[in-house]
This record gives structure tokens, C-alpha cells and sequence, in this order.
């Protein structure tokens, strides 16, 4: 049960917080003899009750600034000076006399649940800060340690950052990482899917509207754009972005001004862009799909996540982490995976990235019937490199009998690497990735890969 300190010599108050408390909450009464400091010091309570027409009332209520975690209830007579004056010294609130039991009551749940939000605020922040702790980010890879180098070095700045990489890569995540690591992390962090949004509703999502704008505009919105004032915008697939949308866009990067829809009033806002693509658009430029002027102004900082395969040396860990995570959040007591399953993960060449292997893991995780994920609670895609045999050689590892497989295939299709990855089913990017990490050379080959 919840701990109470009510400190009073007034019967009556006790009687009265006995009979409205005492069913849901533990009371200890003090009778203001000796040292409330050195009490605080060895007890921590969930709520203090200060009778504020003790003599020294305005010297405990002072005391108890040693602990803020624990809010504290003044009562005294109905003295607006007196009310004042206590909320000032840092009670939560204050109650006038004569008290009834139901004001008690109610005055005592709000602060419960005023103090239970301040621990989950205090809680999500601490967890928040963890999860953005560039020195915490999983990056073994050479790859993956050149981005957080450069995060870590344009963070602090103003720059427009531009976010290349396939889909599942955590383009995301680094966006967030970089707004929680600027000197703008105690504003807004606005997150916009450029592709989700349909480019009727995405002009109103970014700028806002005014009311009567179009057919529905029953009210003013504010955009995005504005909601995010002194914060960071975050554009994931901007490549998505209509001609007309890129034309006002960079209009705002230009001059950090707009209109909302329907109306004709300049609105300032001061926001940081990082934008996000999967695509090429330096292709996108060429085909007309991209404006060129557009791609330079939000081209000034680029950052490349490379793709999943490519950072092997980060599987053993990424898969903990999510692992952990997975855990934690299903509810369910998972201490570990079968010893080939890393190996699968090793040589599976990941097309949906970091997203996939968070989701394959959430699903072993919720097919286990077991402390340990087995081989059959885990399920890959279509595009794995088929072997000979369901059962490996004792004396032969994965690696060499894939290495067998896809050299069996070359040879059948005179070493071309698309007809062979056609017969293995299998992509022609992750072919050419295996070649590579394999060491399969052919004299045929230009570059004799």
C-alpha cells in the first residue's frame, strides 16, 4: 500500500484522514517532535500531509525539498496569503479547512497521479537517451562506423541532411538520432511519409490550411512546417514528392517562409530538414522526376546507409538487441536461439534489411514454444541459396557447401552471373554479394572477381 506522513496535532484531522484514507492507504502519523529531516532521510514516502497552522508549518513543508520526488499536501485556513505562500515553497497543492473527506480523497488521487506521470516522463526520456546514444549504436562495420563518424561531426549544425539507402536499413531511426543529438532536441520531432499521404491531403499535412480551403475545411490546421517551429521536419521518400510540391518546398528551404493553403499570410518557421529516399535521384533528375535545383538544396550533407548484407559483422548483435526488445515487449522469456541459427542469419543476404531480421526475430519469438528459438521457428524468404543436401556434412561448413552450390550453377550457365542466379532463385545483387564474400575468381571475368 501506498505510504502517508501526515504531519498534524489536530485530532480532528486525524480522525478525518483515517477515515478517508486508511482503507486504500498505509498512515503514519507524526506528532512534530524531533527532526522530520533525519524521519525523511530513513523512510521514503509516497505522499506528505502538512498541517499548515502548526507553528513551524512553513519550516517542514521547506524540509521536505530534500525529496521532490514525493509530493506534498498543505492544509491550513482558508488564508489566501497562506495558500500562496506554501505553493511557493513547493507544495503540490492546497487544501483549505474545514476539509471534507471526498476533497481529501480527491486532492490525494491526483497527486498519486501526478507523481506516476512524473516517473513515466522521467522513465521515456531515460529510455529515450538510450535509444539515441551514438555510442551505443550497433556498428562493427566499417560501413555503418563511417555514418555515426559523420553524424557525430554535423548533429550540432543547422544543415539540410539528404538520407540514401534501401528500405529497412533504419533511415528512420538515424533521423531521430540526429534531431535527439542537436541543440534542437527539446523541440518538436516531426515525422512526414512523403509516400503514405496523398498529394491532395500532404500539401495541407505540410503548410496547413486556412478554413474553407477546399471542400472539408470546415477549420484553420496548422501544417507541419509550423507545428514544428524550432524543431526538426523529417521527409522520409521525398523522392515521392509531386512537381508542384517540390516547387513550394524549396520556396520554404529558400527563404524558411509560407502560406497555408487558402490563405495569403507569410508564416516564419525556423526548422532543420532531413529528408530520406530509397531512390536514385540524380536518376530521378534525368527522367524528370526530380527537380535538379531541389536536389541541391537539400544535397548539402549526404548520408548512405548501407544495406544489411553488407554489415555481417553487426548480425550476432543486432540479433540480441532485438531479441531483448522483442522479449520485452511480448511478454515472453526467450533466453536464446539454436547455434545455427546465426549461422542462417550469416548467410542470408537480408532484402528487407533491418526491418526483416527485427521482424523474422518477432516471429520466432512468438512461434517458440521453447526458452530457446529452434531452426523451425524461423522463417526466412524465398530468395535463400538452395543446398544439395537437408543434412551438412559434419567435416564441411555452410559456407563451403554454398560456395559448392553457386560455383555447380555458375558452371551449368557458362559463368554468367544473372543466368545463374535465375537457376538459384535467387537476386542478381545477392549473387554478385556472395561471389564477392566467397572468393569465387573465374579468368572470363573482366575484373576476375
Amino acid at each position: 500500500m501506498p505510504r502517508f506522513l501526515i504531519v498534524t496535532q489536530e485530532s480532528a484531522l486525524k480522525n478525518l484522514s483515517k477515515n478517508a484514507l486508511a482503507a486504500k492507504y498505509a498512515l503514519e502519523f507524526w506528532p512534530n517532535k524531533g527532526n522530520i529531516s533525519q524521519k525523511l532521510e530513513k523512510i521514503i514516502y509516497d505522499l506528505i500531509v502538512i498541517d499548515m497552522e502548526l507553528a513551524n508549518g512553513m519550516e517542514l513543508l521547506e524540509s521536505t525539498k530534500s525529496i521532490p520526488t514525493t509530493p506534498v499536501l498543505a492544509i491550513g485556513d482558508n488564508r489566501t496569503e497562506q495558500a500562496v505562500e506554501a505553493i511557493k515553497k513547493g507544495a503540490y497543492d492546497f487544501i483549505a479547512k474545514p476539509v471534507s473527506e471526498e476533497k481529501i480523497k480527491n486532492t490525494v488521487e491526483k497527486a498519486l497521479e501526478g507523481r506516476s506521470l512524473k516517473y513515466e516522463i522521467d522513465y521515456l526520456r531515460r529510455q529515450q537517451d538510450v535509444i539515441y546514444d551514438l555510442d551505443s549504436v550497433v556498428a562493427k562495420a566499417p560501413s555503418i562506423r563511417r555514418v555515426i563518424n559523420t553524424i557525430k561531426k554535423v548533429c550540432k549544425t543547422n544543415s539540410t541532411i539528404l538520407i540514401g539507402g534501401e528500405t529497412g536499413t533504419g533511415k528512420s531511426f538515424l533521423a531521430g538520432a540526429i534531431h535527439f543529438n542537436s541543440h534542437r532536441k527539446k523541440r518538436p520531432f516531426v515525422h512526414i511519409s512523403c509516400a503514405n499521404i496523398p498529394e491532395t491531403l500532404l500539401e495541407s499535412e505540410l503548410f496547413g490550411h486556412e478554413k474553407g480551403a477546399f471542400t472539408g475545411a470546415t477549420k484553420a490546421r496548422i501544417g507541419r512546417f509550423e507545428q514544428a517551429n524550432g524543431g526538426t521536419v523529417f521527409l522520409d521518400e521525398i523522392g515521392d514528392l509531386s512537381p508542384a510540391l517540390q516547387s513550394k518546398f524549396l520556396h520554404f528551404l529558400e527563404n524558411r517562409t509560407f502560406e497555408r493553403l487558402g490563405g495569403s499570410k507569410t508564416i516564419n518557421s525556423d526548422v532543420r530538414i532531413i529528408a530520406a529516399t530509397n531512390k536514385n535521384l540524380e536518376q530521378e533528375i534525368h527522367s524528370g522526376g526530380f527537380r535538379e535545383d531541389l536536389y541541391y538544396r537539400i544535397n548539402v550533407i549526404n548520408i548512405f546507409l548501407p544495406p544489411l548484407e553488407e554489415r555481417m559483422e553487426d548480425i550476432e548483435e543486432l540479433t540480441s538487441y532485438f531479441l531483448k526488445r522483442h522479449c520485452r515487449d511480448i511478454k515472453k522469456d526467450i533466453r536464446g536461439f539454436h547455434p545455427d541459427i546465426l549461422e542462417m542469419f550469416k548467410h542470408y543476404h537480408w532484402p528487407g534489411n533491418i526491418r526483416e531480421l527485427s521482424n523474422v526475430i518477432e516471429r520466432g519469438i512468438l512461434l517458440s514454444e521453447d526458452k530457446i528459438i529452434k531452426k523451425h521457428n524461423i522463417v526466412l524468404g524465398n530468395d535463400i541459396i538452395p543446398f544439395e543436401h537437408t543434412e551438412l556434412p559434419k567435416t564441411e561448413s555452410l559456407a563451403d557447401t554454398e560456395r559448392k552450390a553457386i560455383i555447380k550453377a555458375l558452371d551449368k550457365c557458362l559463368w554468367i552471373q544473372k543466368d545463374a542466379a535465375e537457376k538459384l532463385g535467387i537476386s542478381k545483387r545477392t549473387i554478385n554479394y556472395r561471389i564477392k564474400k566467397l572468393g569465387i575468381k573465374h579468368p572470363r571475368w573482366r575484373k576476375n572477381i
